[in-house]
Parts: structure tokens; C-alpha cells; sequence
């Protein structure tokens, strides 16, 4: 059953805490950490785990940063060239993106963010699409299916009213 509940303010410390941590365990070529998913938005109903985006020069020092990571406590999910995805289970999950600087994706999460931060229709339409889908289904994978198209439809919404200028300095 996926669960979603409503906005904690203490999520924004969890992503303190694991922005510090990823930036001692893994700094070489880091260029930023940002708090992203729907725990990095007030007044939005989520799922318990925190998403952090690690954007790195390039593939290379992104490589290096998994291979640290999971000699910790992560465990790697995915492994692309522009997409490291590592987890890491305990009392609080945490779901680390890993991209290098030239994968332009790590933008689009970015920009979704800043609209449904800024945006309470957009954030209004994307919650109902995230009960719609919690309600639907019970595995994990199938629900982040089925937010997709919503997920799409707003972030191309994003550009079109020129979210990408809110985008950290790294970018």
C-alpha cells in the first residue's frame, strides 16, 4: 500500500542532514545538492521518503560518488550514465539522484519542483494524480507510472512559464 501523508516541516531538516552527509561522504565534483520529490514542497501530501538530487561535473566524479556511497549504507537502484539512483533504508528512507552536470533531466526535476512550490493549482492538480494513483495501486513502481503523464504535462508547463530561470547557479 503506498501511503502518502501530509507536508512534515521536519523533512526540510532530514534534507539538511542528508545534503551535509553526501557532501562529507562524496564531495569531489560536486557541484550542489538539492532537496526535490514531493517532501520539497509545502502543502503537498508524500510518501515518508526524502529525494536529494546530487548534480556532479561529470560522469566520471557522478561514478566515483555512487561507488562511495554504496560502500556506505546506500544501495544502487540504477545505473546509467546520466542517472545514479541510490537508496538507503533505515527508519527514514532516502532516495539519492546522482547526475552529472550535463544531463539536462536533473533540470526538469528541478523546475517541476519550483512550480508546485509556487503553483497551488499545479501542486493541487499533481496531489489528486498522487491519490488517484496510491489508490490504485500498491507497488511503488506502478504508482510512479501512473503520475507520469501528470508529472510531464506539468514540468512542460514549467518551462512554458519560465521556471528554468529559478534554477541554482550550478546550472
Amino acid at each position: 500500500m503506498i501511503r502518502l501523508e501530509p507536508h512534515d516541516p521536519a523533512w526540510a531538516a532530514r534534507f539538511e542532514a542528508e545534503r551535509d552527509r553526501l557532501r562529507a561522504l562524496a564531495p569531489d565534483g560536486l557541484l550542489g545538492v538539492c532537496h526535490i520529490g514531493s517532501t520539497a514542497v509545502p502543502d503537498l501530501a508524500a510518501k515518508p521518503v526524502l529525494d536529494v538530487l546530487a548534480v556532479y561535473e561529470d560522469e566520471a566524479s557522478m561514478r566515483r560518488a555512487a561507488r562511495t556511497l554504496t560502500a556506505e549504507d546506500y544501495v544502487r537502484k540504477r545505473d546509467d550514465p546520466d542517472w545514479q539512483v541510490l537508496n538507503r533504508f533505515g527508519d527514514e528512507t532516502v532516495v539519492a539522484h546522482l547526475r552529472p552536470q550535463w544531463a539536462d533531466t536533473w533540470r526538469d526535476q528541478l523546475v517541476f519542483r519550483e512550480l508546485l512550490r509556487e503553483d497551488p493549482r499545479a501542486r493541487a492538480e499533481y496531489e489528486r494524480a498522487k491519490h488517484e494513483a496510491a489508490a490504485a495501486h500498491d507497488d511503488v513502481d506502478v504508482y510512479t507510472d501512473a503520475k507520469e503523464g501528470t508529472i510531464e504535462r506539468l514540468t512542460a508547463r514549467a518551462y512554458e512559464a519560465g521556471y528554468d530561470d529559478h534554477l541554482p547557479e550550478f546550472a
